[in-house]
């Protein structure tokens, strides 16, 4: 790759850097939300009122986590819908947070970040993202 100037280089590496954040660094990112819903969410306690859709359309599903892109970063939120159709609420809110008919509050998006701060996995991600786009990182 040749550059004109060191704009047109930083522009390529900003995004070689948010296409690994939204490749890589997100695959680990969902792998750590499957684990933290399986342990924050579906371990605590078994429902009365309701059949839990784990990985087949509930919070465990990897399709059901969205990436967004953001300033210097990405934004991955679990987007699993309610089951009885309803649209004014959203499931992870209602989790999290303990709305409803929840017993308590199962904060996943919480034990994610902190499963990544003791992994480092994300961090990983993106250094093996950047060596696999040809950055020499350490």
């Amino acid at each position: 790759m040749k550059c004109k100037n060191l704009k047109e280089l930083f522009n390529h590496i900003e995004a070689d850097i948010q296409d690994t954040m939204v490749n890589e660094v997100a695959n680990e990112v969902k792998d750590e939300m499957v684990t933290a819903v399986e342990t924050s969410v579906y371990r605590v306690y078994d429902p009365i009122q309701y059949n839990r859709r784990y990985g087949n359309g509930g919070l465990g599903a990897r399709e059901n986590m969205q990436v967004e892109e953001i300033p210097n970063g990405i934004y991955v939120r679990d987007i699993a819908p309610l089951d009885n159709g309803r649209t004014d609420y959203a499931l992870d809110d209602i989790v999290v947070n303990g709305l409803g008919r929840m017993p308590f509050e199962r904060d996943f998006y919480s034990e994610c970040a902190e499963r990544l701060e003791i992994t480092g996995n994300h961090k990983e991600a993106l250094k093996q993202g950047l060596k696999n786009r040809g950055y020499n990182v350490k």
